[in-house]
């Protein structure tokens, strides 16, 4: 019995740490392309791109300090594998939507909807954390957030690339699919 929980645990662990690479990746891989992509869809002066690529990019975390809170107490109540699902989708969905955008204010307004499924790699810590032993705790968690800062680093590259082959908008389109 203590094997096959040892076992789950290794699988979960796996499976946690791949996600909170493809999230980190994901979430690096097209926002420093924010202002460029800016840029692109408006007549903005320099000043102006600036101003409203620090909104789009801080208008997330506004709703992230509201909401966690909230989404905490969900998971406490309905576990945290529910509250997974949701991140991953409701990001995904609106990265891809993203890649839709016409004007600075549905940027805005995305970025804002963002905040509303942010918050997996917390789930994925909180979940991991649960079922791992105490004595083993720290190491399982800091190997864990290996996996986030290691996609954080790659995902710039991965979309410079992508967007070099493509395009700033069909890149928040891979990283919303990714």
């Amino acid at each position: 019995m203590g094997q096959i929980k040892s076992e789950q645990r290794i699988r979960n662990f796996k499976m946690a740490w791949i996600g909170t690479f493809m999230a980190g990746m994901a979430f690096s891989e097209a926002m420093p392309f924010l202002a460029l992509y800016i840029m692109q869809i408006s007549h903005f002066n320099q000043a102006q791109v600036s101003f409203y690529a620090g909104i789009s990019y801080a208008a997330s975390y506004l709703v992230v300090i509201l909401v966690s809170p909230i989404w905490g107490k969900i998971a406490d109540q309905h576990g945290r594998k529910p509250m997974l699902l949701r991140t991953a989708a409701g990001m995904g969905i609106v990265i891809i939507l993203l890649s839709c955008v016409t004007n600075i204010w549905q940027i805005i307004i995305l970025r804002l909807c963002q905040g509303l499924f942010d918050g997996y790699t917390p789930s994925v810590i909180a979940l991991i954390a649960a079922e791992t032993p105490l004595e083993e705790r720290s190491v399982v968690i800091s190997k864990l957030s290996t996996g986030y800062i290691i996609g954080g680093l790659m995902g710039p590259l991965i979309g410079g690339v992508l967007a070099t082959i493509f395009s700033i908008r069909m890149t928040f389109f891979i990283t919303g699919i990714i």
